[in-house]
């Protein structure tokens, strides 16, 4: 028994007593039969057109084997010419072997002896299974079209080249697909690069062939993402363009496959270099700013204390001198005399102070620990702000322009603590260490948020962040609203900026920060 379902047959019969034969046994099978007798082509016909599906309107189509008449292979020929998708089988009581290969060579599902139609439902239910198996099949099959014409879409609009590298176990290289993108990004036809591989490898620019090596056999051991950008030379004129790959790798049989896309970015790459030589030149006229600004400072507090304070000591002894010869000739004099000397004093004093400002002495005779001990004792005299300074100073004594810069650093950040925080404590610390010079400022004031040091006039932490990045050092802000602000700054013993730029730099600067923080 095959279970009480339902079954639509399309029963094309002329003879009723066969026809009644084989609904019985269906039913007898299990079945619930639900059928339509036909017996010519037009009734066939309009069975077969049903409602637009009739693969659905339909289980099974059970025809009587006539050659004869219709019943026979003119209805298997209609069925197929509408290209339903529906089990056919032959019913008949003709067992000659022609006649069997025949209708089986033109197309019919099975070939059953109406004289025994024990074999009819499990043929139907095999038959069955099998139809859904092929619906199943062209769903799918569908469905992968819509995706791959979605995909190729895509692939197609994408501004750049989609593609897959293989690399062999013997270290071959190939191209498995490629897409139109290619003559567009490359100046290579598809098919070409296709074909020859080495097309691509000779197309990169000798200076870059390094870290494409480099940066490939790298995803390869790890399985890892391959990020690379490079230069190419495209034929005929050799002209420069910069591309930027993607892919992810896979282990497949053949070796390791990377799938993904390559971009044109030279118009961006052209704009970035450009950009960072722009950035360059403003680090160094800044950086000359600020050396211009440091010697006229210098100058000027030389001026100021050899010719200007001296000037004034000569003057008051000349007065000390006048007013000790008026003291008992005209004592009123003499007393005018004395006013004029203690001006002289408060000149000098102001002279001292003003040259101290511009470049203070201590900085060059002890150092910069002392200069900055020294600064943060004024500036609690000045602020009434309490000023703690700890120098842990063990390595080797920067360089001049290194410690002027330190200077200045701390002087620009009491002068951002005086402005802006409402602080009732400040905390300094140098720490000089063989690696870097490490510095740092905190306060247990109102603090600030990221929004508030990006303001456009905030020019004091741009002017330290200038000032730390000349030396290739780097600058850390913490703070939040109400928990203070700590300023630290590191600069690098060796400051002088290595040949292959700022890469190198940053790692340099971010390890160094580490070690210093260690250290601490």
């Amino acid at each position: 028994m095959m279970g009480n379902r339902k079954l639509r047959v399309l029963l094309v019969e002329r003879s009723q007593d066969d026809a009644a034969h084989t609904l019985t046994k269906l039913e007898e099978s299990g079945y619930w039969v639900e059928h339509l007798q036909v017996d010519n082509a037009s009734a066939m016909g309009e069975a077969l057109a049903g409602d637009g599906r009739s693969d659905e309107d339909w289980d099974v189509v059970l025809c009587s084997y006539d050659p004869s008449g219709f019943c026979g292979l003119e209805a298997l020929y209609l069925v197929q010419l509408r290209q339903i998708d529906i089990p056919f089988l032959f019913l008949s009581h003709d067992l000659r072997e022609e006649a069997i290969i025949h209708a089986m060579r033109a197309g019919a599902d099975d070939y059953i002896f109406k004289g025994s139609l024990n074999r009819l439902a499990p043929s139907i239910e095999h038959n069955l299974r099998a139809a859904r198996i092929r619906k199943e099949h062209r769903k799918v099959q569908l469905a992968l079209l819509e995706n791959q014409t979605q995909l190729h879409a895509f692939i197609a609009d994408l501004p750049g080249m989609a593609y897959q590298v293989l690399l062999g176990p013997d270290g071959s290289i190939s191209f498995p697909y490629v897409s139109e993108g290619s003559y567009a990004v490359l100046g290579i036809n598809p098919a070409d690069l296709g074909k020859t591989p080495t097309l691509f490898l000779g197309m990169l620019h000798p200076e870059d062939r390094a870290s494409y090596a480099q940066t490939m056999d790298i995803s390869a051991r790890q399985l890892s993402f391959w990020n690379w950008e490079g230069r190419i030379r495209i034929s005929p004129g050799n002209e420069t363009k910069w591309i930027n790959l993607r892919c992810s790798p896979r282990t497949v049989q053949t070796g390791i496959l990377w799938e993904g896309i390559m971009f044109n970015i030279t118009q961006s790459k052209l704009a970035e270099i450009e950009l960072n030589r722009s950035q360059e030149q403003l680090r160094e006229l800044s950086s000359h700013i600020h050396d211009v600004r440091e010697q006229e400072r210098l100058a000027i507090a030389r001026e100021v204390h050899d010719n200007l304070g001296s000037t004034l000591t000569a003057i008051k002894l000349d007065i000390a001198w006048l007013g000790g010869r008026l003291k008992t000739a005209n004592p009123e004099l003499a007393a005018k005399a004395g006013n004029i000397e203690n001006l002289v004093d408060k000149c000098t004093m102001a002279a001292t102070n003003i040259s101290r400002t511009l470049r203070p002495s201590v900085l060059d005779t002890f150092g910069i620990g002392a200069a900055i001990e020294i600064e943060a004792g004024e500036f609690e005299q000045r602020t009434g702000i309490t000023c703690t300074f700890k120098n842990l100073d063990d390595g080797a004594a920067p360089a001049p322009d290194a410690a002027i810069a330190l200077f200045r650093i701390f002087q620009e950040s009491l002068a951002n603590i005086t402005k802006h925080s409402r602080a009732s404590k400040v905390e300094a610390e140098i720490v000089n260490r063989a690696g870097c010079i490490h510095l740092i400022v905190s306060d247990n004031g109102c603090g600030c948020t990221e929004v508030d040091r990006r303001k456009p006039n905030s020019f004091g932490l741009r002017g330290i962040m200038e000032r730390a990045a000349h030396f290739g050092g780097d600058v850390r802000v913490c703070s939040a609203p109400g928990e203070g602000t700590t300023i630290e700054v590191c600069i690098p013993q060796q400051h002088a900026l290595a040949p292959d730029g700022g890469e190198q730099l940053a790692v340099t600067c971010a390890t160094l920060m580490g070690a210093c923080g260690a250290a601490r």
